[in-house]
């Protein structure tokens, strides 16, 4: 037994146990802290840091203790008399003695202090500086915008934490990531520099689109997360970017991608299609200038250079050149030429240098303005027309004296005009420099540009324009007078050769037959009416055979033969929109003179419009016409609920289903698509995209407001038809 419990006494103890033990004293030490004076401390030669910290992060530590004083205690070891050196800390003790010599503090303020042996100094001095780990960029980004939420200023929040302001604002802008690339980042998945390639949008959406897309690669680097962020983008220093401009783009609702964290880098247009429409609608705007000199003018966005010589050429007349702006050329050159013979450049001063580059952009503004002077002849403006569009530096390029192929004389020729019996007088044909490609000429369709913004695909436009034809042939199917006119012009048009391809009937009166048809005219205001007109067509002699037919036909009494006749000519009617390039306005004329009421045969269903466009221009709608509040709501529902909305809002009876008043409902009861309704026509239409005259308010065009109530209703029909179609 005794032998038992003397081995026992002997038996080594556990590791367990050593470790507890030595956890336990190293704890207990902690416990000598000590508030000790400031002049009694001094930097202890075993403090492991030798490589003295940057100027900046010696900066932010004395703003830090500044400000919030010191938060952590240093650690010193007891040295001759009262004198204590500070193993770990030295940074802490170099501000605190910056402060005393500043005059914040003074020379005995009480720092708290943890006193150690001084075998320990090395390690001590180690451990703290080996050991610690630097605040996540993550988790500062959140205690950072804990405090602005607190209502703190960035400039407090740099001297609390004792970093730079640059720091927390980059931290800040962290916000505009997606929350699952935030937790991606701090599982190691991203590098910092590849999440601040997705400031570059606050679309998280498409921050994880992006995301999806390059996360399997074997590499992920910030530059592929910029590059798809922004490949659909349009960068501002691009021609049309520098054309439409930032701030114009902005104005419009336009979202600029910026990069938040490279202040050279190029800001991108997100939204290239608004960024097309601006430009459209500003160089539509140039073109108005040149509209009444030249046969034609149109508007491209890009035209390759190589694209003119498509064209024949007319060439402006020579006259002589602007005194004034010819002296000034040529003391610029003069001077071009002294400044470089003086050192060529080698010691040019800032102001030399300045003036020596800034005359060569000068001297091609003179030949530009030289140029401009230069007038064309009538007769050649007569047959040319001229492009407006954008150059490559982003400024308005106007390339004039255009001559189609189809315009172009075929020959000079002479024509006899006696005048006092015998004399002769020779007339010569514009004198044309003929193409120099055969390539096709180049075809402007600023239109469809226009539209896209407002997500309207050339589908859409298609079946607006084919609701839009088979409204006006009801009418027109209905009306002798009107049709007979339009039948005779387009006869005359053909048989006296005085246009091509511009008429408004096809004379062969091929049926315009919509694809789509069954689903965009069932049960229309406008199906009701050709129904009715049908039944009433005396067709019975197309029965009989020839030349029996043709007799029978010929005994119908006039008005059957007349509403034969108009019904034949609705046929032939062409679908367009007055918002298409081009449109002819004879079609518009035929609207008017019918007074076509399109809004009340036609309303935007989710099936036919709403469903079918993007949801910023049915929010855009919804605000325009109806108000803030209720677009807002619309902007928080998915695509299919804001069209079903959108339906029952423009509707007829949006009072009653939609709670609205009589002024909104009236609006929204009245709205049409851009081009829908014809000239003259009291409706309410869409005024956000082509700047044509169908946007035209009727009421601010001539002062007054549509007339009777009960003619705008939207079922009503023409009187003729109105139990008919009933």
């Amino acid at each position: 037994m005794a032998k038992s419990q003397t081995k026992a006494k002997t038996t080594k103890p556990p590791v367990a146990a050593k470790t507890a033990d030595a956890a336990t004293n190293a704890i207990a030490m902690t416990q000598d802290l000590r508030m000790i004076p400031l002049d009694q401390l001094e930097l202890s030669p075993l403090n492991v840091r030798k490589v003295a910290a940057s100027a900046a992060d010696d900066a932010e530590l004395l703003a830090s203790i500044r400000e919030n004083g010191i938060k952590q205690n240093l650690v010193v070891h007891a040295i001759s008399g009262e004198k204590f050196a500070v193993d770990a800390g030295g940074r802490r003790l170099k501000a605190l003695k910056q402060l005393v010599s500043d005059g914040i503090i003074p020379n005995d303020h009480p720092v708290s202090c943890l006193v150690d042996d001084e075998q320990n100094a090395t390690v001590t001095s180690a451990t703290e500086n080996l050991q610690r780990a630097a605040m996540h960029p993550a988790d500062q980004f959140e205690a950072f915008a804990q405090l602005i939420a607190e209502g703190r200023k960035e400039d407090d929040i740099a001297l609390k934490f004792g970093v730079s302001v640059d720091l927390v604002r980059r931290r800040l802008k962290l916000a505009r990531i997606a929350p699952e690339l935030i937790e991606q980042f701090r599982a190691g998945e991203l590098t910092l520099e590849c999440v601040m390639a997705f400031t570059l949008t606050d679309d998280h959406d498409r921050q994880m689109t992006v995301w999806n897309a390059v996360k399997d690669s074997y590499h992920i680097h910030p530059q592929s997360i910029k590059r798809q962020l922004t490949e659909t983008a349009h960068s501002a220093n691009s021609s049309i970017g520098r054309f439409v401009g930032i701030e114009a783009y902005e104005a419009a609702g336009g979202i600029l991608l910026r990069d938040l964290f490279d202040d050279n880098a190029a800001a991108h247009m997100e939204n290239p299609e608004l960024l097309e429409r601006l430009a459209v609608e500003k160089l539509q705007a140039a073109a108005k200038v040149f509209e009444a000199d030249w046969k034609w003018v149109e508007v491209h966005l890009s035209v390759d250079y190589g694209a003119f010589r498509s064209f024949g050429r007319v060439y402006s007349q020579d006259i002589e050149p602007d005194a004034d702006l010819l002296a000034e050329e040529n003391a610029l050159m003069a001077r071009e030429e002294e400044l470089a013979a003086a050192n060529d450049g080698a010691d040019w001063t800032d102001a030399e240098a300045d003036e020596y580059y800034a005359i060569e952009p000068r001297l091609r503004e003179i030949e530009a303005l030289q140029k401009a002077r230069q007038p064309y002849a009538a007769a050649d403006q007569a047959i040319a027309g001229c492009v407006v569009t954008i150059g490559h530096d982003g400024a308005l390029r106007v390339e004039k004296g255009l001559v189609r192929p189809e315009d172009i004389p075929v020959a000079a020729e002479q024509a006899e005009n006696p005048v006092d019996g015998d004399a002769e007088i020779a007339v010569t044909r514009p004198n044309v420099t003929p193409p120099t490609s055969s390539a096709p000429v180049p075809v402007s369709d600023p239109a469809t540009t226009l539209r896209k913004a407002d997500g309207i695909s050339a589908s859409l436009a298609d079946d607006l324009r084919a609701s839009r034809q088979h409204i006006l042939r009801a009418h027109l199917a209905a009306d002798y007078d009107v049709a007979f006119d339009a039948m005779l012009y387009a006869l005359c048009e053909q048989a006296l050769s005085r246009s091509y391809g511009t008429e408004a009937l096809n004379i062969s009166v091929s049926p315009f037959l919509a694809q789509n048809r069954e689903t965009l005219h069932a049960d229309t205001v406008a199906q009701k009416m050709l129904d009715a007109l049908e039944q009433d067509l005396a067709v019975e002699w197309m029965a009989l055979e020839k030349p029996d037919d043709f007799q029978a036909m010929s005994a119908l009494s006039l008005p059957q033969k007349q509403s034969l006749f108009a019904w034949a000519v609705g046929l032939a009617i062409k679908p367009q929109l007055f918002s298409d390039n081009h449109p002819t306005p004879i079609i518009e004329e035929i609207g008017a003179r019918l007074d076509v009421d399109v809004a009340a045969c036609w309303r935007p269903m989710a099936s036919t419009y709403w469903g079918r466009v993007n949801k910023n221009h049915a929010v855009s709608m919804a605000r325009k016409l109806v108000g803030d509040d209720y677009a807002e709501e619309r902007s928080r529902e998915r695509k299919g609920d804001i069209a079903t909305a959108m339906e029952r809002a423009f509707g007829e009876n949006a009072a009653e289903t939609e709670g609205f008043d009589a002024a909104v409902a009236s609006k929204t009861a009245r709205w049409l698509p851009n081009g829908m309704a014809f000239k003259g026509v009291d409706d309410q239409m869409e005024t956000s995209s082509l700047p044509s005259t169908s946007d035209v308010d009727p009421a601010e065009d001539d002062g007054e407001i549509a007339s009777d109530a009960d003619d705008s209703a939207p079922d009503a029909l023409p009187a003729f038809l109105s139990e008919t179609a009933a």
